[in-house]
């Protein structure tokens, strides 16, 4: 009704105007000839063009509301195209060129967290608008399979875990599995503009769950401002530094663990971050002789900071990790609780080489600080008694690296070399079949035909576990994997 009433007034107007200027005219015929009155008329017009010019503007800027984002276009068969998102998101120097395009086959990088939430992809490739609302979405993730050959028994048919290879090992036994375990799925809410910047909310799970194909949460957080909360990478890690493997595992002497907690991060210039987080403490402690049992428990959260170089060319990373790691030990009628300092340190770093080529490299040492480490992380060698006749805990000193190298043959095919290693320095009560040291290697080529949503590719890996007590196992295994990436990664990137 307003739409037509508005459509109407200038016509009202001009009529208006057209009837006063015939009736001066008739009131005072000497006053006025028909020369002028043809030039008022013309005055008239002109001022009524302005008039519906500024109307047709208000009408438009009605119908479209205070938004920025354009009209929803037709589809050629005339249906509605869903709202397009911003054609540029924000950029910054805190996102390098190199870790906004370097590509492993896990795709972890996407999940992890941003300083000011800047995308790793400014054009929003995927995303699309809620309707209503200023709130963007993109439905992510892959569907993966992987056919794994055992040489040996492995010990874990679906991840490459030295910790895992049994020992001593039975001869002549070999293993298939085919497994689509580590397919994903990842909602990616993100609300561009607002007063306190980009706000991000990121979910994530994945098939490796207790059983067979079942759901797992492996991301749920919140981020605005730069405090986030909820459940990620932990901030003592490096998502960008990862090794590109088929393996779902990667390699064993890395830190990888997602944490529940409590992160703020600042800039200390353009190109420097520092982030300090308080994240869920557990005491991976689990011990028990016949003289000793023990109950983990965890007296106070874990604390980290982290401090983050970020270039064109790649970045520099170096973080601090502090805890407590307690546990409840009793012995005969002996019964006490006896908690250590735990603490270490993790620096990782990846940049460009020659051409396309990545090198990536991490190494992280510590003491109680088993639960962080691949390898490690599930053994309960955090901390250990120190003897029988001595009931108090010892942090274990621990130690982890690795290094990675990613080839491009062309655009579409990449190769990559990925060694590491994990070693625990056990105390002299430690059982014999405690694990004490692993190494895991693999080389593969990968292939992404026509730079497609498509990745093909095979893989050799070959991991040792030696025990405490000497005795070792080693375990070679091929892999071949193809992964369907649900959003299509914009090929103008590499």
């Amino acid at each position: 009704m307003t739409s037509v009433v508005v459509k109407y007034v200038p016509v009202v107007l001009l009529t208006a105007m057209l009837i006063s200027v015939y009736a001066t005219g008739q009131t005072d015929p000497a006053a006025q000839n028909e020369q002028e009155l043809r030039q008022q008329v013309r005055d008239l017009q002109t001022q009524l063009q302005k008039v519906q010019s500024r109307l047709d503007q208000l009408e438009s800027t009605k119908a479209t509301g205070t938004s920025q984002l354009q009209a929803s276009p037709l589809l050629p068969d005339g249906t509605p195209q869903a709202s397009q998102p911003p054609l540029q998101g924000p950029t910054s120097p805190q996102v390098g060129q190199e870790t906004a395009t370097y590509r492993t086959f896990a795709e972890d990088q996407q999940a992890a967290p941003r300083y000011d939430n800047v995308p790793l992809d400014p054009k929003y490739h995927g995303f699309f608008r809620l309707p209503g609302t200023e709130t963007i979405l993109k439905i992510g993730g892959y569907f993966k399979t992987d056919f794994i050959y055992d040489f040996k028994p492995a010990g874990n048919g679906e991840a490459f875990v030295p910790a895992s290879i049994p020992i001593p090992q039975v001869a002549t036994i070999n293993n298939t599995t085919v497994s689509v375990r580590p397919t994903r799925m990842n909602l990616d809410f993100r609300i561009p503009s607002t007063r306190i910047g980009e706000v991000r909310f990121y979910v994530e799970g994945d098939l490796f769950g207790t059983n067979a194909t079942t759901p797992r949460l492996r991301h749920a957080y919140a981020q605005a401002a730069n405090f986030l909360v909820g459940q990620t990478f932990t901030n003592f890690m490096d998502p960008d530094g990862f090794p590109d493997t088929l393996d779902f595992q990667g390699p064993n002497g890395m830190v990888n663990i997602r944490n529940p907690q409590f992160r703020y991060t600042f800039a200390l210039s353009k190109k420097t971050t520092l982030s300090i987080s308080a994240e869920k403490p557990s005491s991976d402690v689990i011990f028990s002789t016949s003289d000793f049992a023990s109950q983990t428990s965890a007296p106070s959260p874990d604390g980290t900071v982290r401090l983050r170089q970020e270039f064109e060319r790649g970045h520099f990373q170096v973080s601090g990790l502090f805890r407590s790691v307690a546990a409840f030990v009793t012995s005969g009628s002996t019964q006490k609780t006896d908690s250590v300092f735990g603490w270490g340190v993790n620096v990782s770093s990846g940049f460009k080489t020659f051409g396309k080529d990545t090198l990536t490299l991490a190494a992280v040492g510590g003491h109680g600080i088993s639960r962080y480490i691949q390898d490690t992380s599930g053994l309960g060698i955090d901390a250990e008694v120190i003897s029988s006749a001595d009931k108090r805990l010892k942090a274990t000193p621990d130690v982890g690296a690795d290094v990675g190298y990613q080839h491009y043959w062309s655009k579409t095919l990449r190769s990559n070399a990925v060694y590491s290693y994990a070693g625990v320095q056990n105390t002299s009560f430690a059982a014999g079949k405690t694990y004490n040291h692993g190494d895991y290697s693999a080389v593969n080529i990968i292939w992404n035909p026509f730079s497609s949503s498509l990745h093909v590719g095979t893989e050799f890996l070959y991991g040792w576990q030696e025990r405490k007590d000497g005795f070792h196992g080693n375990a070679p295994r091929i892999q071949f994997s193809a992964k369907y990436t649900f959003v299509r990664i914009d090929a103008d990137k590499k």
